[in-house]
């Protein structure tokens, strides 16, 4: 296989019955982009068979390689992990369930990020009122509360920031001072970027509902996380100034 220009990344806990079919959908977006894609299954440590689903998989397609990370866990682990491995220009962050709209939006990516000299392109849930019908009331409340604090206290307007699906160029990414363990990776890569002067884009997208298992995010868990991100991106701010 050539080079790859685009690393799907994929953290994955507990996610053997999910990893197949979105195989599948990953190696039908590669086949639609045109651009050659490697697809990085990130094992973070866990309990059933997901990194030895991840192995067959490896096997049946030159695209995907594993990597099997050991404690402690977190989807920030996984993708500074991950991080370090990507061989493309252009990184996505997948989730293993196959909630994320990944045929409209990664040719998007791609094209923010290749043609439009972005380094971090966010997946909008709310750009289109429509498109945020799907996202649980309690999630809403708690984008709207960190939306505000956002805006008015460190001055960035974009709305869905907390997202983890989004791509991002690899080589911008691996020069910031990344250390989130858990999901505030997301609004910490945000944060980061805009302080570091990178460009940001943003395009429109609705996910899906789980099919099966159920989320690894939770609002009691990920507070403290967030919290502290927000912290270190008024002093980051104020620093500026």
């Amino acid at each position: 296989m050539k080079g790859p220009v685009v690393t799907l990344i994929v953290p994955a806990l507990n996610e053997e019955h999910d990893l197949p079919p979105l195989v599948d959908r990953l190696l039908a977006v590669e086949r639609s982009l045109g651009h050659p894609c490697e697809i990085l299954i990130v094992d973070d440590a866990s309990d059933d068979h997901t990194y030895a689903v991840g192995c067959e998989l490896a096997q049946q397609h030159e695209q995907v390689r594993v990597l099997h990370k050991g404690f402690p866990r977190g989807i920030g682990n996984a993708i500074r992990t991950a991080l370090p491995e990507a061989r493309g220009r252009v990184g996505v962050i997948v989730m293993a369930d196959g909630v994320d709209p990944l045929e409209s939006a990664v040719p998007q990516f791609c094209t923010k990020i290749l043609n439009e000299g972005c380094h971090l392109v966010l997946l909008s849930r709310y750009l289109e009122p429509s498109d945020s019908d799907t996202i649980p009331f309690s999630y809403k409340f708690f984008h709207w509360g960190f939306r505000l604090l956002t805006r008015y206290a460190l001055g960035i307007r974009f709305r869905d920031i907390t997202y983890a699906f989004r791509a991002f160029d690899v080589g911008f990414l691996r020069n910031l001072p990344l250390t989130s363990q858990k999901f505030e990776i997301s609004p910490e890569i945000t944060f980061k970027t805009i302080f570091a002067g990178g460009k940001v884009g943003e395009v429109r997208g609705r996910q899906t509902r789980r099919v099966r298992g159920r989320s690894k995010f939770l609002f009691s868990k990920a507070f403290w996380g967030y919290t502290r991100v927000l912290l270190e991106a008024f002093s980051l701010r104020w620093q500026e100034k």
